[in-house]
């Protein structure tokens, strides 16, 4: 896997780098912080040692858990792969990031343990920043459910990152959740609750049609979310990466004093 990638990005170079993360890392050790309020995200403050597959380490607060399985893998859904992506090969560029992953939940399951909501889940793998909903549902078909423009490497908190204004696109953003998305948006409550969401009929020019989304080089995650427009609702939240492929020392688990 090629971590070099020292040429100018552009669009196709941004949207390679979203479907790369499950592959781009094994443990990685960071600091997320929420900066709305909204249902989409975590709480606060929270830290984190991830090591693939699913074994996670979450510090919030005082209280110290510990999360070892994708979502809902031993609830609703009950035919889960269960194969990491690091079990199966994508088909990938000459520069080693991918062009093309295999299915989810057909052949593999992307999924890291999650902290609150999907957006936790996406975070991780940004690929719904890259590939969208194609009519049909046709699996040949690859759309792309976000305009990506404006793309450009800078420094961000010490790390190489890519750059660039994302736009989703009604009928074809793609989110792992629609209540919880990357990009909360028209077009992802329109995908997730329909024309006849309340809060369209209300607020829909309150939400952004852009942001400026920042993913790290070396890992592919999400690394910052910034609403362009709007008045203040949507997404918004950061992630500072303290170590990456580097032995982990979590710390144990326990509960918040008083318990």
């Amino acid at each position: 896997m090629s971590t070099d990638l020292t040429h100018t990005p552009d669009a196709e170079d941004f949207r390679a780098l979203a479907r790369s993360a499950p592959w781009r890392f094994v443990t990685l050790h960071w600091t997320h912080r929420a900066h709305d309020d909204g249902p989409s995200g975590c709480f606060g403050e929270v830290e984190a040692w991830l090591n693939r597959p699913w074994d996670l380490t979450v510090r919030r607060g005082d209280r110290v858990w510990h999360e070892s399985s994708p979502p809902y893998s031993t609830s609703a859904w009950e035919h889960r792969p269960m194969t990491p992506p690091t079990a199966v090969e994508p088909l990938r560029r000459p520069d080693g990031l991918v062009g093309r992953r295999p299915a989810q939940f057909g052949d593999v399951d992307y999924d890291d343990p999650m902290v609150d909501t999907f957006r936790w889940v996406a975070m991780l793998d940004p690929v719904e920043l890259a590939d969208g909903l194609s009519p049909g549902q046709h699996p040949d078909v690859r759309v792309e459910g976000v305009e990506v423009t404006e793309v450009t490497e800078v420094e961000l908190r010490g790390r190489r990152t890519w750059q660039a204004v994302c736009r989703p696109t009604d009928g074809a953003y793609e989110p792992r959740c629609g209540c919880c998305p990357l990009l909360d948006s028209v077009a992802s409550r329109l995908l997730e609750y329909g024309p006849d969401d309340p809060t369209l009929a209300t607020g829909r020019e309150s939400l952004p049609t852009a942001y400026l989304v920042s993913l790290d080089v070396r890992t592919g995650i999400v690394v910052d979310v910034s609403p362009q427009d709007g008045d203040g609702a949507g997404s918004s939240f950061g992630n500072e990466i303290h170590a990456v492929d580097e032995p982990l020392r979590p710390p144990a688990a326990r509960a918040p004093a008083g318990r």
